[in-house]
């Protein structure tokens, strides 16, 4: 008879572990950000919010829907990697700065982050250079507001990453060299930079733009309101050219050459209004 209750008392001891463990493994991890500060540049491409923790059960609140929109998309349980549950996208509307506030509806935890929405902007990231203004492995953003404004950063070669200050801003102008120029110059769009180091001097400098696909002037005008066609009579090539963000300045008349490629990586934080 004991033997009979011992057997009974052990097999409802491992029942009881057993629902124990599966409790503790189906509750969720408190839920955690890892900032409560974003940057989202005005109308093109959007900044994304990972949710590594929680239930993946969340819901969202917009302080000011004029400025921001966020939609949440949740991963299905058979695709989580890394432990993320899903991902919130961001999208700026118009500039200004608004709170979105991020509710797990599992387990109540409550997350605010800040957002911005900065002027649009696009970057042209330099690979190779023989000119001392623009050197390789620096980025030149040109950001799409009234004063033209452009920034260089370099690389902080220590944590593999833009630094968070530039080396030098100033202002930037895209033109095209009109017919009165020489022929060989005509009609070929250029960019006029004005910039200021960090020891306050500031020079000018023109280039020619050699693009090796119409996507690149395309993109430009896309992104900083170029308007080409007021400039010259047409951007577009008479076949379809591969996509290919490739645009080389070179300066006439000299052997200074300057190899980059237009792309929507994000300026660091706190440099635009």
């Amino acid at each position: 008879m004991n033997k009979l209750i011992n057997s009974v008392l052990l097999i409802t001891c491992l029942f009881i572990v057993a629902c124990s463990d599966d409790n503790i493994e189906n509750t969720p991890t408190p839920f955690i950000l890892e900032k409560d500060y974003y940057e989202i540049r005005l109308e093109r491409s959007s900044t994304s919010i990972s949710i590594t923790n929680g239930s993946g059960d969340i819901s969202l609140d917009i302080e000011n829907e004029d400025v921001l929109q966020a939609i949440y998309s949740k991963y299905n349980d058979d695709w989580e990697e890394d432990n993320l549950k899903g991902h919130i996208n961001l999208y700026g509307m118009q500039k200004g700065v608004t709170t979105l506030t991020i509710i797990d509806n599992v387990t109540n935890d409550v997350e605010k982050v800040e957002v911005k929405v900065t002027d649009c902007y696009l970057a042209y990231t330099i690979s190779e250079s023989n000119y001392p203004a623009l050197e390789a492995n620096t980025t030149l953003f040109f950001v799409n507001n009234q004063e033209k404004e452009c920034y260089i950063f370099a690389i902080d070669k220590i944590h593999g990453r833009l630094s968070e200050q530039p080396i030098a801003k100033g202002s930037y102008e895209f033109f095209v060299t009109p017919d009165d120029a020489l022929p060989q110059f005509s009609g070929i769009p250029g960019l006029h930079l004005n910039i200021t180091d960090n020891d306050a001097m500031t020079k000018s400098y023109d280039f020619q733009i050699n693009a090796n696909s119409s996507q690149v002037l395309s993109v430009i005008q896309a992104y900083l309101g170029v308007e080409w066609g007021k400039l010259f009579d047409s951007v577009h090539t008479k076949s379809p050219a591969p996509i290919d963000m490739t645009m080389k300045l070179t300066i006439p008349n000299t052997d200074y050459q300057i190899t980059g490629m237009l792309s929507t990586t994000s300026i660091p934080e706190h440099i635009l209004d």
